[in-house]
């Protein structure tokens, strides 16, 4: 059950997540909305499951220390995204609001989606 709880979680944060995008790169039309659903849920299960993981064994619902260590390492992925995709314009990337906005909005998400859904089930179990 806790399984289908994280799937779940990770679910609802990609698509939160590409709306998101999706509005910040004004961008319209469904089929992209669904792909970058599915990237981003494989980042999320990538990238945010070993945190959550870590995170959760020590539940605490909407903590904000949680909060800035999903936007740290939110911020993180999107650099190294932006390396691997353009080293040249790597200094480029990181003066534009864009990844600011995407890794604090992404982190955000996925923080907001893990203290309703994990959290909140930690805390009744115990």
């Amino acid at each position: 059950m806790q399984v289908l709880r994280i799937i779940f979680v990770h679910v609802l944060s990609a698509l939160s997540a590409a709306v998101v995008y999706i509005f910040g790169i004004d961008y319209d039309g469904y089929i992209p909305y669904f792909l970058i659903s599915v990237i981003l849920f494989i980042f999320y299960l990538i990238f945010a499951a070993p945190v959550q993981y870590f995170l959760n064994r020590k539940s605490k619902r909407f903590n904000l220390k949680y909060l800035l260590i999903y936007i740290f390492f939110s911020f993180l992925v999107w650099l190294v995204f932006a390396v691997i995709t353009d080293p040249k314009n790597t200094l480029d990337f990181l003066m534009g609001y864009e990844i600011y906005l995407f890794s604090i909005s992404f982190a955000i998400i996925f923080w907001i989606w893990d203290s309703v859904f994990l959290q909140n089930r930690a805390k009744t179990a115990a």
